[in-house]
């Protein structure tokens, strides 16, 4: 079995000591090579490996030319050890067996034509080769032939290079294209990782004649290399590969000299990023004409809106480096606050919904955007532990912004939600675009649990400065507040339940609001982490918007609105009591008024007999206090006039007393009943024998029981029904009655008393169901 790393036990805890943390803390700004160990370290590892190797008689034989990270002095503990042989092949064949017996695996090859090394050989292979470090002097003869050759044939094999560097870094890119590798980052192939900056380093010395100023960008790989290594060393010697795992990061913070792993993590990735942008910088330089650099040099930059019109023209990494080199001498930071009108009016440009994506990415890579927004910068490698948050902080916002612009111009990546995509004016995209850029900006900050809160704060100081009008800012600040609310109401909450309408009205979440926050919401999640945005979350989304917008909706908060107004003493949760049925049936207004006056009675009111706009009839009892078998006698005096009850609202409320409304079938028409319910007593007429289907108690506690009453429409059947329970000693306390079709479910809300199931036997047994 191959061995993890070329190091003995001993060797291993030796390796411990050697190597040393930073002299001082890392620090992006301040770049200082020095501070690091891993040069010492990887001469340490590299002696040990030649002891090792020379302990075998055959491997000066072998004639070895060191390859890869050895060569380049960037060995690991666990490090692929790579090695090109051009001994004879039987001696080469011997040491590598002898190696293998031991468990020690080694990656290496013989030139298939000794004449020519790059003869079927991958592109990285020939590029190895120029950095490679011969053993014997044999082998450094050999070397030096096959270098000279591929530097004869320069521009042939550097544009073979520069393609295949540039065909691995976009299938690398996409592979580590992950929710993990931002929160987990790899340090040698994630993107801003050594693999990045060995090729950056490498391609500039290939092409080093077209670089002008290279000082700056190799300054920065230089010593992100060194840091990047000892990170590597430290996180191999602690027993694990190339991923800086959550567990890991606090210790490895710890011996950086990190006060806390965020601050670590944050720096980590602030010297990722700028890896990755200078290394992507160094392979479009080489990659471009002799026109495009000389045109490079012609760009003037005389006042700072010249910035985001040079960007907006060619958003190229080359032109993003040309604005970092000038940002700091055309806009110093002292300057930076007296230019916020027209900073307001550059980011209004930049934030267009029509601008192309290249040209807002570039505004955000070529660090601009940390002028133009100040308060960005504290976000720039901010990472958020929880597996959901894919990016860091202010790629995130820029990830949000690019969501806009994509979801403007293409409805369908919303899903079912695109059916609101309609609904937004240009004003309300152009709302949507500014809360994208300043929803989380106070991420990051000592309260920032509270980032929505106190990014009003911010929106509020910015906006003031940039000129914008109240409204404009007032809508924005509102949208930076409440970006999370629709999110917890749809998929942590009932979308359908009252209470959650009520707190969602409350906060001002009501029409072009509304839709604001609906494809914010979507925007939100798609910048925090692609992957968790699917057809499911734009459903719930979507079903939340339609709910929020039904008549039932519309009635509960008319119904809301009109108690508060009538100052009607009853729980908000009185709607919901009184059910959908009537209320889809009565006007809300005249339903409220009649609460109103039962409230303010001092004795009960006469029947009232209502006729609703769709020609239903409705009757409503009311008496002040409840007493035992009043349902009853209701249901009783309604079957005895020959009326059929369809529906019934049933309750006793507080300061209302009993408020009772029945749906009736009848041939009679308003002044008939009404005159009958109020002047003449009812002959009582027997209650007929009926047949239920069954009977059953849904739940029972303490204080209610919850009876269910199915059975076939007939006349009779819920006057049958109460006065059974009635004649049981049942208090009823309020109750529901549906017809659907033929089917009827009366629901019987009663006071709890002793042996529930013997009570229900009892109802059985009277209606011949057991």
């Amino acid at each position: 079995m191959a061995l993890k790393s070329f190091l003995s036990s001993e060797q291993w805890a030796q390796a411990q000591d050697v190597l040393t943390p930073p002299l001082m803390t890392p620090d992006g700004d301040v770049r200082q090579v020095f501070c690091f160990s891993n040069e010492n370290f990887s001469t340490w590892l590299g002696a040990r490996l030649e002891e090792l190797f020379k302990s075998s008689k055959e491997w000066e034989a072998c004639h070895p030319v060191i390859l890869g990270s050895w060569a380049r002095g960037e060995l690991s503990p666990k490090s692929d050890i790579d090695v090109l042989f051009c001994g004879d092949e039987a001696t080469v064949k011997r040491f590598v067996d002898h190696l293998q017996e031991q468990g020690l695996k080694l990656r290496y090859r013989m030139p298939q034509n000794p004449e020519d090394w790059t003869e079927n050989v991958e592109a990285f292979d020939i590029l190895a080769l120029l950095k490679a470090r011969p053993w014997t002097p044999e082998a450094a003869r050999k070397l030096f032939e096959q270098q000279k050759k591929i530097w004869n044939r320069k521009k042939y094999y550097r544009q073979v290079l520069l393609k295949a560097v540039k065909e691995e870094r976009k299938n690398r890119a996409r592979r580590f294209d992950s929710i993990t590798n931002y929160l987990e980052p790899n340090v040698k192939y994630g993107p801003g990782g050594l693999r990045d900056l060995e090729q950056g380093l490498q391609i500039y010395e290939l092409f080093a004649e077209k670089f002008t100023h290279p000082g700056h960008a190799l300054n920065v790989l230089q010593y992100y290399r060194s840091y990047f290594l000892s990170l590597r060393h430290k996180l191999h010697l602690e027993g694990h590969g190339d991923i800086l795992s959550n567990a890991v990061q606090f210790d490895l913070g710890q011996w950086m000299g990190f006060k806390s792993h965020k601050e670590f993590m944050r720096d980590l990735q602030r010297g990722l990023s700028r890896v990755h942008f200078y290394s992507d910088w160094i392979v479009e330089v080489a990659e471009a004409s002799e026109k495009e650099l000389k045109s490079l040099e012609q760009l003037d930059f005389k006042k700072f809106e010249d910035f985001t019109s040079v960007l907006h023209k060619n958003s190229s990494v080359l032109v993003q480096k040309k604005v970092r080199e000038k940002l700091d001498l055309l806009l110093p930071d002292a300057k930076v606050k007296s230019l916020a009108k027209r900073r307001g009016a550059v980011l209004e440009k930049i934030l267009q919904v029509t601008v192309p994506d290249s040209f807002l990415v570039s505004v955000f890579r070529s660090r601009l955007i940390d002028k133009l927004v100040p308060e960005i910068r504290r976000l720039v490698g901010y990472v958020q532990h929880d597996q959901y948050h894919r990016f860091t902080a202010d790629s995130h916002i820029m990830q949000a912004c690019r969501e806009v612009k994509r979801i403007y111009k293409k409805a369908s990546e919303l899903g079912p939600l695109k059916i609101f995509h309609s609904k937004l004016t240009s004003e309300d995209w152009r709302i949507l675009s500014w809360a994208c850029l300043y929803h989380d900006l106070a991420k990051g900050l000592e309260s920032s649990e509270h980032h929505a809160d106190l990014g009003v704060t911010i929106v509020e100081k910015d906006f003031r400065a940039y000129g914008f009008s109240k409204t404009f800012a007032d809508e924005v600040k509102w949208m930076v507040k409440n970006h999370l609310e629709l999110s917890q109401a749809a998929f942590r909450k009932n979308p359908k339940d009252p209470k959650v309408w009520q707190e969602l009205r409350e906060k001002g979440v009501e029409g072009a609001r509304l839709y604001r926050l609906a494809l914010f919401t979507a925007i939100d999640i798609r910048a925090t982490n692609p992957e968790a945005w699917n057809e499911w979350k734009s459903k719930l989304l979507k079903e939340l918007v339609v709910s929020l917008e039904s008549k039932k909706a519309q009635d509960y908060f008319d119904f809301q609105t009109l108690r508060a107004r009538k100052k009607l003493n009853i729980p908000s949760e009185t709607i919901e009591e009184l059910g959908p049925v009537l209320l889809d049936s009565l006007a809300i207004k005249d339903l409220v008024d009649d609460l109103k006056k039962a409230e303010l009675a001092e004795s009960s009111l006469k029947p009232w007999v209502y006729k609703t706009r769709k020609g239903e009839i409705w009757i409503r009892f009311h008496e002040k206090k409840d007493r035992k078998g009043l349902l009853s006698d209701y249901v009783g005096q309604l079957y005895s006039l020959g009326l059929g009850i369809r529906h019934a609202s049933i309750h006793t409320l507080s300061k209302v007393g009993v408020y009772d409304w029945f749906q009736v079938v009848t041939s009679k028409n308003i002044s008939q009943l009404t005159k009958i319910l109020e002047n003449a007593k009812v002959q009582s007429k027997p209650v007929p024998i009926v047949k239920f289907d069954g009977i059953q108690l849904i739940s029972a506690d303490e204080k209610e029981w919850v009876i269910s009453f199915k059975g076939p429409d007939q006349p009779g059947l819920l006057a049958s029904a109460a006065k059974s329970l009635s004649d049981l000693g049942f208090s009823i306390k309020s109750a529901k009655v549906h017809t659907w079709g033929r089917q009827v479910d009366d629901i019987f809300f009663v006071k709890a008393s002793e042996n529930p199931q013997q009570m229900i036997e009892m109802l059985k047994e009277k209606y011949q169901l057991n």
